[in-house]
């Protein structure tokens, strides 16, 4: 039967194809042990008095209505604590936390984070996440993948989400628009995370308030950007590198709602002379804050007399990929695909495997009931005997 023609509520849940495998591991009990226990999402069958795992169903499908809280169970054991003074890194380097006297979080920032999505293309095509029909696995472009794993990064930690999908600006590239938007965020929202659908998050079990508090990230910064390669072309006309924009940590405040509002009028040169070339020339946004409003922000501050305002996070830790790993930048935390945008699926795929598996197989073969152990016995023809005594 085609997609298209399935009930609406399994349509949900075959483009929420891993969240239904979640809830199923957790109906096995994986959470019977010694993980912390989450309280578990409720899955609404056709009797609403029914337990939420009953196993008896009417006609009617059940219906899952609460995905964050299945995502958010499902990740619960893996989550580093916002305060844990340690974190390995996929390639097995140690990051340490500031001495706990000097953390800025030690609670979670919940709802009052939001991670943002933008885009000014249509996405409608099949396997984008606006067609008509909902995306299979096999199908999902890369863009989509990207979007998904920013969206499951907000379930797993309780941040906000939203997708804004954009105007185009008649006179400039379309990269322009994330400017403005993060701005519009940040009267919403006390941290705005901008994200390109080509950037994910390597490790989605670390929350933001655990990077913040390792990038020292305190009340005072403005904006933080991950750097770029120390590589032509990605220096300002200081030939100081570029920072990168695909990648955004923003603070609410007014200093933060001038300082975008100046990026984001940079062409205009009423402020900036000469940014007006980026209105479409490459890096657009990017080259516009590198070359010209890093140097003159608020009042007549720069990133060398107020490094405080302006943060630049390591390329090794919030750019680039494995794959390019000679640049200097692979991405430990966050990674951008800017030259391979096709693996994003790759990673969307192993952000959900990495949490899947292990507890797969704690529910599957770490439980009394499941495995039975005949290694004592023999068999013989049909029958299944003891071993003889010698």
């Amino acid at each position: 039967m085609p997609l298209q023609n399935l009930p609406q509520a399994w349509r949900r849940l075959v483009f929420f194809a891993p969240a239904f495998v979640v809830t199923l591991v957790l109906a096995a009990g994986i959470y019977n042990g010694s993980i912390p226990k989450p309280s578990l999402p409720t899955v609404v069958f056709d009797d609403p008095s029914a337990g939420p795992f009953h196993q008896k169903c009417g006609d009617e499908p059940p219906t899952l209505d609460n995905l964050p809280d299945v995502i958010r169970a499902l990740w619960a054991p893996l989550v580093v604590p916002i305060t844990a003074p340690v974190f390995t890194t996929i390639d097995g380097e140690k990051k340490r936390l500031p001495p706990s006297a000097e953390l800025i979080h030690t609670e979670p920032l919940g709802k009052r984070v939001c991670i943002l999505d933008l885009d000014n293309r249509e996405f409608a095509d099949h396997g984008d996440v606006f067609s008509y029909r909902l995306p299979a696995w096999d199908n999902l472009r890369g863009p989509a993948a990207g979007f998904l794993s920013h969206y499951l990064y907000a379930m797993i930690h309780g941040y906000s989400y939203k997708f804004v999908r954009a105007p185009k600006y008649p006179d400039r590239a379309p990269h322009w628009s994330k400017v403005v938007f993060t701005k519009e965020m940040l009267k919403q929202y006390d941290v705005v995370v901008m994200m390109d659908a080509d950037a994910m998050f390597s490790t989605p079990q670390v929350p933001l308030e655990w990077l913040l508090n390792y990038w020292k990230i305190g009340p005072e910064a403005l904006v933080a950007m991950p750097e770029d390669p120390l590589d032509h072309p990605n220096y300002d006309v200081r030939q100081r590198v570029n920072v990168n924009s695909g990648f955004i940590i923003a603070q609410a405040g007014e200093k933060t709602q001038r300082l975008f509002k100046d990026w984001a009028e940079c062409p205009s040169e009423t402020r900036y002379p000469g940014c007006a070339v980026w209105k479409k020339r490459p890096f657009h946004e990017q080259s516009a804050f590198s070359s010209h409003v890093r140097y003159d922000f608020l009042d007549g501050y720069s990133i060398d007399s107020h490094p405080q305002y302006i943060r630049t996070i390591p390329c090794t830790e919030a750019n680039g990929y494995p794959k390019v790993a000679g640049s200097g930048c692979v991405g430990q935390f966050v990674r951008h695909y800017w030259a391979d945008k096709n693996l994003t699926n790759l990673e969307f795929n192993h952000n959900v495997m990495a949490a899947l598996t292990p507890l797969l197989v704690q529910a599957a073969y770490k439980k009394p009931g499941i495995v039975e152990d005949y290694r004592g016995k023999v068999l013989d023809g049909a029958q299944i005997l003891d071993k003889p005594h010698r």
